[in-house]
């Protein structure tokens, strides 16, 4: 970690509340006939880019620096984790205004957000910065 560049600040998603969003669209899609998911705490990053009416375009990033990006529609992809394995084997799309919704008041630098094992880690922190803009005080709600 020692090594990433910092700088680059995203807000803390409260999981559990992404949970429950999540779940009640599982509901509707699966008629109660599911296992409830479980999300974890993700970071809200803004990107560099802006959508096609020059708005600010989001992603999600997991602790491992995978990430999802805002598609066309405003919507952002959550991983949910589903089972005794608790697996990311579920996703559901939900609106970035509904994720942010469920921001904390917590920030962290993405720097230490994403685990320290491997270059592999390294090298997603790396592409995320890549994508952001140093300038952090946009994520305000």
């Amino acid at each position: 970690m020692s090594n990433r560049i910092t700088g680059y600040v995203g807000q803390i998603i409260n999981g559990e509340k992404l949970a429950k969003i999540a779940n009640d669209i599982y509901r509707l899609q699966y008629s109660n006939d599911f296992s409830e998911c479980t999300v974890d705490n993700l970071l809200l990053i803004e990107l560099e880019e802006k959508n096609v009416f020059g708005d600010p375009k989001y992603a999600l990033v997991c602790s491992e620096g995978v990430g999802w990006e805002q598609d066309t529609y405003g919507c952002l992809e959550v991983p949910t984790n589903i089972g005794q394995m608790g697996l990311w084997n579920g996703r559901v799309f939900i609106s970035v205004d509904t994720v942010k919704s469920c921001l904390t008041d917590k920030t962290e630098d993405i720097s230490s957000y994403i685990r320290t094992f491997g270059s592999r880690l390294d090298s997603n922190c790396s592409l995320w910065q890549s994508k952001m803009s140093v300038r952090n005080d946009m994520l305000v709600v």
